[in-house]
């Protein structure tokens, strides 16, 4: 009977040991809806800018129509852009394909299309860690707490018109980590996997659409 209650006790100290090896925290964030993005000083000639919707290379396709509402809103909001109605670059250039000087002249004439901006989602992962403390393996007091975090790339170019010249190409990688009291309402589990809701997709990747519409303020020409 003794053995069996040391054995028992070895046991217990070891699931607790187990229990507090787990990764501590990084950074805690909510996910807000209205996210602010730089703006521009008074005065500033806001630039004219076409987009069409960029490819997804994530298989979610369910972030498409966001990610261009988004990018939209963005780009107007920041005071730096005033930005041509998607759907009416989309009668013009509906996808990547046919970016053609021709097209761009056509956006440049018909819209006053100054620059034409595209690019791909290529990353939207989602992963579920658990983190927490305990002391003294976990006899004085311990606690777990779920992690989910989000992991979104995205590339871009912003091209002039009419002569299809690159002004500025380049990636943005947005890192998120969410506890689960306030991300938990936003994902869905199902075995070992865990997945992002429709319904949330958008919110979550407005970050690193901020990333994105602030990287091109930062690397916009002169206007003259």
């Amino acid at each position: 009977m003794k053995r069996i209650g040391i054995l028992s006790l070895t046991m217990s100290l070891f699931s607790l040991s187990v229990a507090c090896l787990s990764p501590q925290p990084t950074r805690y964030e909510t996910t807000d809806s209205q996210i602010e993005v730089q703006t521009a000083p008074p005065g500033t000639r806001r630039v004219k800018v076409a987009l069409i919707s960029f490819r997804n290379l994530t298989g979610r396709d369910f972030l498409v129509q966001p990610a261009t509402a988004q990018l939209t809103s963005l780009m107007f909001r920041s005071g730096y852009f005033e930005v041509i109605e998607p759907s009416l670059v989309e009668s013009v250039i509906k996808s990547q394909d046919q970016v053609t000087p021709e097209n761009l002249k056509i956006l440049q004439e018909k819209f006053g299309a100054e620059y034409f901006l595209t690019g791909t989602l290529t990353n939207f992962e989602v992963r579920e860690t658990s983190s927490g403390f305990c002391i003294l393996f976990g006899l004085l007091g311990s606690q777990q707490t779920r992690e989910y975090i989000v992991e979104t790339g995205i590339d871009y170019r912003l091209v002039s018109t009419p002569d299809g010249r690159i002004i500025d190409a380049d990636a943005v990688e947005n890192r998120r980590t969410d506890v689960s009291r306030n991300a938990a309402i936003l994902f869905s589990g199902g075995g070992h996997e865990t997945r992002v809701l429709q319904s949330s997709g958008g919110a979550l990747l407005r970050y690193a659409m901020k990333d994105l519409v602030e990287k091109i303020i930062a690397r916009l020409p002169p206007v003259s």
